[in-house]
């Protein structure tokens, strides 16, 4: 089983540096007019802290699940931690991100590695309170790592070095297929602690806890920050970001598409190591997995930068071929996994499971176009005022959809009656990974509705939607 995935590892990484090959003959010639000294420093100085940061959470991505189970939790537990998480991530992330356009992003930044490194000590031990607090520190960290980072460098990029917006796209791609690089050496690192060395699935966590402090670190001593301070409360900043966000269409409906895509990633997170339990005999490395879905992402990075470095699809375009993509790959692991085409017995589950592995990679590939497009297009149409306040209310909806269908998740837990049912025959968990692909399947096909309906809509420079909704300081 292990070679099998290390023979994935190798065909996507063989993959990765063709696209890698081709998309320095067709990117970089260009950029070369459009690099500078700031914008090269600057570039850097973002790169460095996002991969640091990422890479600390990317290191407990294979374990999470795992962990929970060890301590003997079931799939009921496990969904209320995962909603402690979410309501968290709701609630903290939207007064935080108020804060943030108030005092500055970068004090948030700082904030991200020292909270971060709670959550992860909450994770070496089992007591379920703890474990709470711990999922509830994770969700204001990654409601941080998503939004003030990215505002931090887009203020810096636009509107004090005063470099052509247009570059963006350059660092956002760069970021996702560096993110994607150092996740593959974090799914091989926890891979290596849990699996050889024997260490256990908190040791990730453990591990992540350096890595995070260097971020903080890093950012006190590095980062500069030239951002002049809203003056408004916050919850003046709250109330202004929902008005913006509910009267704007651009912004609306671009929200629609990353709060159900961005919920689906995380139900992902949730059901694919339970897909891969259902080989019960041979359960294969999670580490090992995760790499290669992490190569995939890199994948769908330099197809990002190629498709855009031939002008052949703009951010728009590619949105739509990402959300097209994803509900694609939900729709085929929805059949493979039932029974329509094949009786679920025997030797056939393993042809069932890996033809779902299959089409995880593609999802994955479209999550390394989505990241890049996204992130550039929220540039255009959020004004930097309140960017992180409402990157963080435009995520509520999202999170709304998690916690339905993780308190779903909660509800179908087996009582005492039928879990023999369950321990005999298998067929019971396989109808609810079949769900939560169809529910996976339906959010992305209304996630490539909404980005055709946006990229329809959006016909303003981000000049004109900052003069039409200005924000007074």
């Amino acid at each position: 089983m292990d070679v099998m995935f290390l023979i994935v590892i190798i065909v996507l990484l063989t993959i990765a540096v063709i696209l890698f090959a081709v998309s320095r003959k067709y990117v970089v010639e260009k950029l070369k007019q459009e690099t500078n000294i700031d914008f090269q420093n600057l570039q850097r100085r973002y790169l460095i802290v996002y991969c640091l940061a990422c890479f600390a959470d990317w290191l407990q991505g294979p374990y999470v699940y795992k962990l929970y189970k060890q301590y003997g939790y079931n799939e009921g537990e496990i969904a209320v931690l995962f909603i402690t998480g979410t309501i968290s991530n709701s609630l903290f992330g939207t007064i935080t991100g108020a804060l943030a356009d108030i005092y500055g992003r970068k004090i948030l930044c700082i904030s991200y590695g020292l909270l971060y490194s709670g959550c992860c000590m909450t994770k070496m031990f089992g007591n379920f309170q703890l474990l709470l607090v711990g999922r509830m520190l994770g969700g204001i960290s990654t409601s941080i790592l998503y939004s003030a980072f990215d505002s931090w460098y887009i203020n810096e990029h636009v509107n004090y070095y005063k470099l052509p917006e247009e570059w963006l796209n350059n660092t956002f791609a760069k970021a996702t297929f560096f993110n994607a690089t150092l996740a593959i050496l974090a799914g091989l690192l926890s891979y290596f602690l849990v699996s050889v060395l024997e260490l256990g699935p908190v040791a990730p966590f453990v591990t992540a806890i350096p890595f995070l402090i260097s971020s903080s670190i890093y950012v006190v001593s590095v980062i500069n920050e030239h951002y002049v301070r809203n003056t408004k409360s916050a919850s003046a900043s709250v109330k202004k970001a929902i008005i913006l966000w509910m009267t704007n269409k651009n912004i609306f409906t671009l929200s629609v598409v990353q709060s159900l895509y961005e919920g689906v990633m995380y139900l992902f997170i949730y059901i694919w190591t339970p897909t891969f339990d259902v080989l019960k005999d041979s359960k294969p490395p999670l580490g090992l997995v995760f790499s290669s879905f992490m190569l995939a992402l890199m994948i769908g990075s330099k197809i990002y930068s190629i498709l855009l470095g031939n002008s052949f699809l703009d951010s728009k375009k590619q949105l739509q071929l990402a959300t097209f993509v994803a509900s694609f790959s939900f729709l085929m692991c929805s059949l493979a996994i039932s029974n329509i085409f094949i009786d679920y017995n025997g030797q056939q589950k393993y042809y069932k499971v890996m033809t779902c592995y299959f089409f995880f990679l593609l999802f994955e590939i479209s999550i390394g176009i989505y990241f890049p497009s996204m992130t550039y297009l929220k540039s255009q149409v959020i004004p930097e005022k309140i960017r992180v306040t409402i990157s963080n209310v435009i995520k509520i909806p999202s999170n709304v959809f998690i916690c339905l269908a993780l308190l779903w998740i909660y509800f179908k837990e087996p009582n005492e009656e039928n879990v023999i049912k369950i321990k005999e025959d298998q067929e019971p968990n396989v109808d609810f990974i079949f769900t939560i692909f169809i529910v996976c399947f339906i959010a992305t096909l209304i996630t490539f509705i909404f980005s055709k309906i946006f990229s329809k809509f959006h016909s303003e420079s981000f000049k004109d939607i900052i003069k039409r909704h200005e924000i007074e300081v």
